[in-house]
């Protein structure tokens, strides 16, 4: 759907994006309700990109959003920082992971966006929509640099088509980018769960 009229569209939130981007996580989460996001993603629509690694807007695409309100869910690391790592997965029937956590403040946020999968993007791989929607969000990103890279993590997911992942083939300039950023930074810490 090329139609930058966002009007009729019916925009929604993942349930993976619901139970992700939440207040206090280790994830990036907005500091208003579901309906204002989907409001600016509603009011960005015609300014929205292909999704990392792909070509077109069928599928997966960017919306910029304003950057007010988005909480970051980096750490920029240094010899000092305290790092934990842990074993987890992203839902039940993904694989599992090493995740590394960094104890520190959470880099400011000077850009955000939100990623949209299409209907039909959402059922590749034996994925599932989690409404009715046209479009729904499964990520946010907000950080101090526009045009964060991808996790190399998720890029993999997606390339060998993992459980959770949506196929889409990336250059080797675009994983050593995302490797040299993420090595420099780490999901922050939330504490212990309460």
């Amino acid at each position: 759907m090329k139609n930058d009229d966002s009007a009729g569209l019916r925009l929604g939130w993942s349930d993976f994006a619901r139970g992700r981007h939440v207040r206090g996580g280790s994830h990036v989460w907005f500091e208003g309700s579901e309906k204002e996001l989907l409001e600016l993603v509603r009011a960005g629509w015609a300014a929205r990109r292909p999704g990392a690694g792909r070509v077109d807007l069928d599928k997966v695409v960017i919306v910029p959003v304003p950057c007010e309100r988005f909480v970051s869910a980096t750490v920029k690391v240094d010899e000092s920082t305290r790092l934990r790592a842990e074993f987890t997965r992203r839902q039940p029937h993904e694989e599992g992971y090493i995740r590394v956590l960094a104890d520190g403040p959470r880099e400011p946020v000077r850009h955000a966006a939100v990623v949209l999968y299409s209907a039909a993007s959402l059922l590749e791989n034996g994925g599932e929509r989690s409404g009715d929607f046209d479009w729904e969000v499964v990520c946010l990103l907000a950080g101090p640099v526009a045009d964060e890279p991808m996790d190399p993590l998720t890029m993999a997911r997606n390339m060998l088509e993992k459980p959770g992942g949506t196929f889409c083939a990336y250059t080797a300039e675009q994983f050593a980018e995302a490797v040299w950023y993420w090595s420099q930074r780490a999901a922050v810490d939330p504490g212990p769960a309460t």
